[in-house]
This record gives C-alpha cells, sequence and structure tokens, in this order.
C-alpha cells in the first residue's frame, strides 16, 4: 500500500503507480504535488508511501515515522 504524505492527495492511497515519482495531476487535473517513492522496512514489514516533493524530507519523514509508531508502538 502506497499512502501519500502531504500535497495535494495527503493520506489518500495511490497504487499501481511505475517508477519512483508521479504527479497527482496524473489522477486528478486539478491536483499539483508531485510525489517521490519512499520505503521503510521494519523487521519483515515493508511499508511504502508517496512523500510530497514539495516538503521537506524531514517533514515528510517525520509524519510517515509517526504513521509507523502507530502501527510499531515500540517504535516511539
Amino acid at each position: 500500500m502506497f499512502i501519500c504524505i502531504g500535497g495535494d492527495l495527503d493520506g489518500e492511497v495511490v497504487n499501481n503507480r511505475e517508477g519512483t515519482f508521479f504527479k497527482a495531476s496524473e489522477i486528478n487535473s486539478s491536483k499539483e504535488s508531485t510525489y517521490n517513492r519512499q520505503s521503510y522496512i521494519i523487521g519483515e514489514d515493508i511499508y511504502r508511501f508517496w512523500l510530497c516533493a514539495e516538503l521537506s524530507y524531514a517533514e515528510t519523514t517525520k509524519i510517515a515515522n509517526d504513521y509507523l509508531a502507530q502501527k510499531h508502538p515500540y517504535l516511539s
């Protein structure tokens, strides 16, 4: 599952995208954000996100980490 973090598609799940980035306008022509793919591995679990390129990597990573901490409380 690929969850969008930040930008026009924040919180939406976007699967079936090829490559390492995509533009939100490919889904909805009124949207402008660009997303980069990022994976996090925790133990044997792989979590995949689309991070908004217009936000800082530190900001999007913190949001992803907060999401992951909900799934794995020992990370917080």
